[in-house]
């Protein structure tokens, strides 16, 4: 049994599988559970008890249905998901999405990297951010 759960959306599997895969090569202890958009993560939400909400939710900035912002943005008018920690990591290094998304609640927003060693680098900090 994995004492940390991380929730991921991203709709790029590929991505969806680097980050996932880095995740649980880095620590034995977490488990991902993996959705395609941001619509998904309040349907993955719903079906949780409060007790065992995710100990982080991961977020692709752009997602169809709702992207990381929009996503960000509901759950701070939803007091119930108010104290999971969540982080954006995104292609896109608008500034206009980062402060969006540092604005609506994310603790961090990363670019997503070209390389394992970047890859491997974002995976720790989630881990971090995971462990708080």
């Amino acid at each position: 049994m994995w004492n940390k759960k991380i929730l991921l959306a991203d709709d790029d599997q590929d991505d969806r599988e680097f980050i996932r895969e880095m995740l649980e090569f880095m620590d034995n202890d977490v488990r991902v559970d993996c959705v395609p958009n941001g619509q998904e993560v309040f349907d993955y939400l719903a079906n949780c008890s409060p007790n065992n909400f995710p100990n982080l939710i991961l977020l692709d900035y752009k997602m169809p249905m709702m992207n990381a912002g929009e996503v960000l943005e509901k759950m701070q008018r939803q007091r119930l998901y108010g104290k999971i920690p969540k982080v954006v990591w995104s292609t896109s290094d608008e500034q206009t999405h980062i402060n969006r998304c540092l604005n609506a609640g994310a603790l961090r927003y990363f670019v997503k990297p070209i390389t394992a060693s970047g890859l491997k680098a974002i995976a720790g900090e989630i881990l971090e951010l995971c462990n708080d």
